[in-house]
């Protein structure tokens, strides 16, 4: 008797959203410029601030699940204050919270996607799929106006202000997919970081290492984790998961 063929299903795909789907280094260039003409004093060196400023960021938010839950304002002007300080800058986090939240609206205005991302594709991944949203750390407020101003507000996105949690704290991730009534093993997490990924996988989804350029640190993806250089190849493994229920590439 032949076997029967698995009935059609679709998964569920979540996307990390800065530097998966949304250009966040361009923020480099806006805060420079900001810093740059607040500041004349250390306009030369206004680029490096704002790339420190970038990196400290994202090392500085409270990701331990047993930390005191700051927005990532209130996290970014911390930093930013101390950047400028450490430049010989004086003032407080009010100055740069004033700073930080001109340079902020500014990018917004202009913000693009991501390398070979485009609107097309990511309605063709809605095809595919059957929900798709977006798991970002960011502030509900912020992250709702840039979505409207990109065009992109049709998606669920599960913000780590609304959670009061940051990636890779489970969660986020369980709160992503209550959003979407999804299931973990029928659902896909997308991202540049392998850290986010590992959240994903510690609550049951499958994962993807979205890089266009990989750097050496595949050694630190979760187990299974898929790997995908282009934004085509994530439309095969979702037809595949149709086909036989399986996330391969």
């Amino acid at each position: 008797m032949a076997s029967e063929r698995p009935r059609d299903r679709k998964p569920y795909v979540f996307f990390d959203l800065g530097e998966t789907i949304v250009n966040l280094r361009d923020t480099i260039g806006v805060i420079a410029s900001f810093i740059g003409t607040s500041y004349p004093s250390i306009a030369m060196r206004a680029t490096d601030c704002a790339k420190s400023w970038f990196v400290g960021l994202g090392s500085s938010v409270p990701r331990d699940p047993g930390a005191k839950f700051e927005t990532q304002y209130e996290v970014g002007k911390k930093v930013l204050m101390r950047v400028l300080r450490a430049n010989g800058v004086p003032g407080d986090e009010s100055d740069a919270g004033r700073l930080l939240r001109t340079a902020w609206d500014r990018w917004q205005e202009q913000a693009r996607l991501c390398e070979g991302v485009t609107k097309e594709w990511l309605r063709g991944v809605g095809l595919l799929s059957a929900g798709v949203g977006a798991v970002t750390d960011g502030d509900e407020l912020d992250v709702r106006r840039l979505l409207q101003r990109m065009a992109l507000s049709r998606y669920f996105v599960t913000t780590s202000e609304a959670v009061k949690a940051y990636k890779p704290n489970p969660a986020v991730y369980r709160a992503a997919l209550a959003s979407l009534g999804a299931a973990p093993r029928n659902s896909l997490f997308v991202s540049d970081s392998a850290l986010d990924l590992e959240g994903a996988h510690a609550v049951g989804m499958a994962s993807v290492w979205f890089h266009r350029r990989p750097p050496d640190n595949a050694g630190r993806l979760p187990p299974g984790a898929l790997q995908v250089t282009q934004p085509t190849e994530l439309n095969r493994v979702l037809v595949r998961f149709a086909e036989s229920g399986r996330f391969e590439i």
